[in-house]
């Protein structure tokens, strides 16, 4: 399992780390997403994210418009 750490900017930055999870079956990483962190940043079940590569190792989560 790997630990990757999220943040979400507003007034104040404020950050998750979260654990990237095996499914036993098909050996797919999962992250469960708490539901301080769902309430902060307004994302609900169905929503499409993207994943940004910050360059230096990190990487940001936003929510994808469409």
């Amino acid at each position: 399992m790997r630990s990757g750490k999220m943040s979400t900017k507003k007034e104040q930055s404020k950050s998750w780390i979260l654990t990237v999870e095996e499914d036993p079956d098909t050996g797919d990483g999962i992250l469960t997403f708490p539901q301080d962190l769902l309430d902060e940043t307004g994302w609900k079940e169905g929503d499409t994210l993207e994943w940004i590569d910050l360059e230096n190792g990190a990487w940001q989560l936003k929510k994808k418009v469409v």
